[in-house]
């Protein structure tokens, strides 16, 4: 009997050790499930935050391309309505040029009164100018027709996009700047102090187009204060440039000596 009892004794601790390593793995597994699950989780986490912003990537992106899609037909409308606008001036462009080549060849006929009365009056040999000039003329356009169609096209087109100021250094030595519709006369003492004050003065323009031309011309002015408006020019176009932040382009032309005074006569002057 004292065998099987000491068999008995012998097995309880390995029964015991059996059940605290069965609980160690189940303690064991269980964790490992639990931090499994929770990567499942934050995994799951991640993947719907990054589908969520390739949602919102995607969104924006359409959103973009509607957007430019929207932009385009705008901009097409409006370059068909430019062209449609530009054809129909071409159009216009060439009936009223035919017009005014049509008369320009009948100027004789226009100009025969004028010329029977140059020789009731006396004056054959004025007569006799204006009948010549007549006749050249008739002859000019009649060889050359098209160069001055083409011509009339170019200056018509051009007068779209193109404002014409004038810089005029009279005798007095003052300087006048006018656009055709106004005109401002100025002192000045140098040619900073020039282009400052033309400046301001071309503030009071109506508004130009894309490209502004200044012509300076001069009349029996000294030459200091020529050279000074020559070299007021480049700082004049700078400011003019800088104010207008790239929206015109400004450019100038020294077109010199004119005995008739300034270009435009017809704007009555300032004093700013």
């Amino acid at each position: 009997m004292l065998p099987n009892r000491r068999l008995a004794l012998q097995l309880t601790p390995l029964l015991d050790l059996l059940l605290i390593v069965m609980f160690s793995q189940y303690i064991e597994n269980r964790d490992r499930s639990v931090a499994a699950q929770e990567r499942l989780v934050t995994q799951e986490k991640l993947w719907d935050t990054r589908l969520a912003g390739a949602e919102a990537a995607i969104e924006q992106r359409r959103l973009e391309l509607e957007k430019n899609v929207a932009e385009q037909k705008a901009l097409l409308a409006e370059l068909n309505k430019t062209y449609d606008d530009k054809y129909k001036s071409i159009i216009n462009q060439h009936h009223q040029i035919g017009s005014i080549l049509a008369e320009s060849l009948n100027l004789p006929a226009n100009v025969i009164a004028e010329v029977l009365k140059l020789q009731t009056t006396g004056s054959s040999d004025d007569a006799g100018r204006l009948q010549d000039a007549a006749e050249r003329l008739q002859n000019l356009m009649q060889a050359r027709g098209a160069e001055v169609f083409r011509f009339m096209l170019q200056v018509d087109e051009m007068q779209k996009h193109v404002t014409i100021w004038e810089i005029h250094v009279q005798e007095n030595g003052q300087a006048l700047i006018t656009d055709s519709q106004q005109s401002f006369v100025t002192d000045f003492s140098s040619d900073a102090d020039l282009a400052t004050r033309l400046f301001e003065s071309s503030k009071s323009f109506t508004e130009p187009k894309t490209l502004i031309v200044v012509l300076l011309t001069w009349s029996d002015a000294q030459a200091v204060a020529r050279r000074r408006a020559a070299d007021a020019m480049p700082l004049l176009m700078e400011q003019l440039r800088r104010d207008a932040s790239g929206t015109r382009w400004y450019d100038f032309s020294i077109i010199g000596y004119r005995a008739q005074g300034s270009l435009f006569n017809s704007a009555k002057p300032t004093t700013p």
